[in-house]
């Protein structure tokens, strides 16, 4: 019943007839998002190397003076918390400075806005470079127009 009310609120490709209604594929988030909340914020990489984080940082309870590490995963930076011997904290105005030598190999330049996910439930905080973004929807919105091909192709 489900897929026949989604179906018809379809809007039918130019130009055809009835076709069966094929739907977008989804990307696959696994157990990340079925077992916690993910919080997102965009913001733009300042002049220090800074993120203005705030709100991810409040979604995530972390405070001022919060020790925190970092590592590079598939070309995002990923924050996490840290014992009291890191040497990188969480300053007084909320913000993360992301270390040059990290954003170098992430490919992240000053002036370009991240996507910065907060993983409520592991405790998380990722970085999203701009170019990472830009192929992710490209590739959603490639899979996207290739099932509404009539052709399949």
């Amino acid at each position: 019943m489900g897929d026949r009310i989604v179906a018809s609120l379809l809007m039918p490709v130019r130009g055809s007839g009835r076709r069966d209604v094929v739907p977008p594929p989804l990307a696959e988030l696994g157990a990340l998002v079925e077992s916690g909340s993910v919080g997102f914020s965009l913001v733009r990489i300042d002049d220090t190397g800074t993120v203005a984080a705030k709100a991810a940082l409040s979604q995530l309870d972390w405070c001022a003076g919060q020790s925190i590490r970092f590592e590079v995963s598939a070309g995002l930076l990923v924050v996490a918390r840290a014992g009291e011997d890191a040497t990188a904290r969480i300053p007084s105005k909320m913000g993360v400075v992301l270390p040059a030598r990290l954003r170098s190999r992430c490919r992240m330049r000053t002036g370009e806005q991240v996507l910065l996910a907060s993983l409520i439930e592991h405790d998380l905080l990722v970085v999203y470079p701009q170019h990472v973004l830009h192929a992710m929807v490209t590739g959603f919105h490639q899979s996207l127009l290739r099932s509404r091909d009539p052709r399949g192709e």
